[in-house]
């Protein structure tokens, strides 16, 4: 038992992060129940990263480097499917075209300037997030979006048989039901951030099934990253008041 969750947990690491793990049985059906712990690795990461070197590095150095940590070990694969996604809805069309274009490997200029002002946002977010002390809204924020990747998969059908959107329901429902048990944790610090997430999973929800018919690989990338960036936000604003 104990045995086949840490393959399961192997799994993951190694299909949503850079980390070179090899499991010996490779199951990411099962490891999915696993992707919001590592959203709570990653975020700790960072914030011992953070809490290590504020003190000699200014803010918005500080800010890039952990932006860099971030998108290295696991975020580029989230980020593409954002850009898929924002490449997709730029161009329109019916259910078949759009998802066509999330299989192209190359984006239009619309995809590419929501990238380059979504990250412009992430950073100053990030740099104001370490200026303002609000470390544990870094702690958080990738488990957040891990958290609401599984959601969207638990209340929106794959829009095909095949890709991450079907892998992300061929296992138990229930492993992944039981997994949304941290959202507790975010709940408890950053209560209006996290339900602002919730309802952004939601709309998306509402968004992804008319415009695409259902769940892809990209939009569960897209809604991960979305969720992150609103949380940061949201945080913000409220330390503001």
């Amino acid at each position: 038992m104990l045995k086949n969750e840490w393959q399961a947990f192997l799994s993951a690491v190694s299909f949503f992060t850079r980390v070179p793990f090899a499991p010996k049985e490779f199951s990411l059906e099962r490891g999915v129940f696993y992707l919001p712990l590592i959203g709570l690795l990653l975020g700790g990461l960072l914030f011992s990263l953070a809490y290590v070197l504020e003190p000699y590095i200014s803010s918005a150095y500080l800010a890039l480097f952990l932006l860099a940590i971030k998108y290295y070990l696991a975020d580029f694969f989230h980020f593409d499917g954002l850009l898929d996604w924002a490449d997709a809805m730029a161009a329109g069309g019916d259910i078949s075209r759009r998802l066509a274009i999330l299989k192209r490997p190359e984006i239009g200029v619309g995809a590419f300037l929501f990238g380059f002002f979504f990250l412009l946002g992430e950073f100053l977010f990030t740099r104001d997030v370490l200026e303002k002390g609000l470390w544990l809204a870094l702690l958080l924020m990738p488990l957040v979006g891990r958290l609401a990747s599984s959601l969207v998969a638990l209340i929106l059908p794959p829009a095909k048989k095949e890709g991450l959107g079907f892998l992300f329901l061929s296992g138990s429902r229930k492993r992944l039901f039981i997994s949304h048990l941290f959202w507790g944790l975010p709940f408890y610090f950053y209560p209006l951030a996290t339900f602002g997430v919730i309802l952004l999973v939601f709309g998306l929800r509402f968004s992804y099934r008319r415009n695409f018919g259902g769940l892809t690989g990209d939009l569960l990338g897209a809604t991960l990253m979305l969720a992150q960036w609103l949380f940061l936000a949201i945080s913000l604003c409220l330390f503001s008041v």
